[in-house]
């Protein structure tokens, strides 16, 4: 159980488009927030169907590793990192992960696309009260998509698919001018990889719907303003409508270059040219499944993570409750 003389720890996502790390500290209700890092690192950019890390890409990742490293050694935190699906798919996975042990002093510890969409589902259900209702979770990453339907702690289906903003963006949006038949190819190919899963999930039923990732908070931000509403204090179980993703997807693809996307919707560089292919994952999981409302969560797979850490260290009082910081 918990006790006031457990130290530090942190959480580092080790994602395809950009690296997350959290620091901290174990309370009563679960874990207060330190500090916190992100960086864009493009680990899995450039790379194609990501069968390989390019040493650009590499370098820029150690480069992360080591500046989160001493961030989290000036805490005095215990840090475990969880690399996905950029570096569980290379083929020298092996070299990224010797060089973060011997140049950052970093163990990474690669998950399977199964243990990510656990772990994600672990964060979001200390994020939002959902109690025994059925939810479906969909958090869109920069190399997989991972779907879990789920009633509390009990998982009923659990999927990663090779759709992510960065992996589709290279595939369809690679060009600076926007091809004029790119998002009807995308929407296609995110369509049927995800009917697969169709007539398992139509079985299962969910009630509510629920989005994490960065990629689904800028579409959320991005409704928001679309919608003309106040920007709220934070998102998390902010609610909204297939049909604004569909709008969002098609007032993106009315701009045919990434600076234009980036001008007119105030998007940050790093966002700008990926949340296309981002919204266009999501508007997919909607038609597919039957999705007529999102709620987006603020917690996802770093924040699994730290849940799961306090799991195994036995200092979870709540396992099954909404984190009280988000409250």
């Amino acid at each position: 159980m918990w006790s006031k003389s457990e130290g530090m720890f942190a959480a580092l996502d080790i994602g395809t488009n950009s690296f997350h790390l959290v620091v901290a500290k174990p309370v009563e209700t679960g874990f207060e927030v330190i500090t916190s890092e992100k960086e864009v690192i493009r680990l899995g950019h450039g790379s194609g169907e990501m069968k390989m890390l390019e040493q650009s890409a590499m370098d820029r990742g150690i480069a992360a590793l080591k500046r989160m490293r001493a961030i989290a050694d000036i805490h005095n935190a215990k840090l475990r990192a969880v690399a996905t699906s950029a570096v569980r798919e290379a083929q020298n996975q092996n070299e990224f992960i010797k060089r973060a042990r011997k140049e950052a002093d970093v163990e990474v510890e690669i998950i399977s696309g199964i243990e990510e969409a656990r772990l994600i589902h672990l964060g979001v259900r200390h994020a939002i009260a959902l109690g025994d209702s059925r939810m479906l979770m969909c958090d869109i990453g920069g190399g997989s998509t991972e779907i879990v339907i789920a009633t509390g702690e009990n998982i009923l289906l659990s999927r990663s698919f090779k759709l992510g903003a960065v992996r589709l963006t290279d595939r369809f949006f690679a060009t600076e001018l926007l091809h004029p038949s790119a998002v009807g190819s995308c929407r296609k190919f995110v369509r049927s990889m995800l009917s697969t899963i169709a007539p398992q999930v139509e079985q299962l039923g969910f009630e509510v719907a629920v989005g994490s990732s960065g990629t689904i908070e800028a579409i959320a931000k991005l409704i928001a303003k679309q919608n003309k509403q106040p920007d709220p204090k934070s998102f998390n179980r902010y609610e909204f409508a297939t049909n604004d993703v569909s709008k969002v997807v098609d007032l993106l693809a009315d701009q045919p270059t990434v600076k234009q996307r980036e001008k007119v919707f105030d998007l940050e560089s790093s966002r700008a040219d990926i949340i296309l292919a981002g919204a266009i994952i999501l508007e997919g999981v909607a038609l597919s499944f039957g999705v007529t409302k999102f709620t987006y969560s603020d917690y996802a797979l770093r924040e699994g993570v730290l849940f799961d850490t306090l799991q195994r260290r036995d200092l979870l009082d709540h396992p099954d409750g909404v984190d009280p910081a988000l409250a």
